[in-house]
């Protein structure tokens, strides 16, 4: 009986082990896109923290003083990073999860 019980044991940390890993491997390749408020910046940015584009609409240029396009790159960054806090704290959720079922 002991020997079952070890043998479910160890099956459950594998499958823990590679729920771990997917996950890891989803979460290194996702990206986040931040916006400004009036959606005239945009920037992605990965799980790594990464800096991957920056899209900033032509007409802003066109009409903005640079203080505003500034205010408005903050605005974008801030919430890329607001995004990606969301995502890791969502993953790291479903590792509790995945944990605390291995202890049952």
């Amino acid at each position: 009986m002991a020997s079952n019980d070890l043998n479910q044991m160890l099956e459950r940390a594998r499958m823990v082990t590679e729920q771990m890993a997917d996950m890891r491997d989803r979460l290194t390749a996702s990206e986040v896109v931040g916006t400004s408020h009036d959606g005239t910046v945009a920037v992605t940015m990965t799980a790594d923290a990464e800096f991957r584009d920056v899209r900033l609409d032509p007409e802003l240029l066109e009409r903005a003083r640079p203080e505003e396009v500034e205010d408005l790159v903050l605005e974008a960054l801030k919430d890329a990073g607001a995004q990606l806090r969301q995502m890791t704290e969502q993953r790291m959720g479903q590792l509790t999860e995945a944990l605390s079922a291995f202890g049952r």
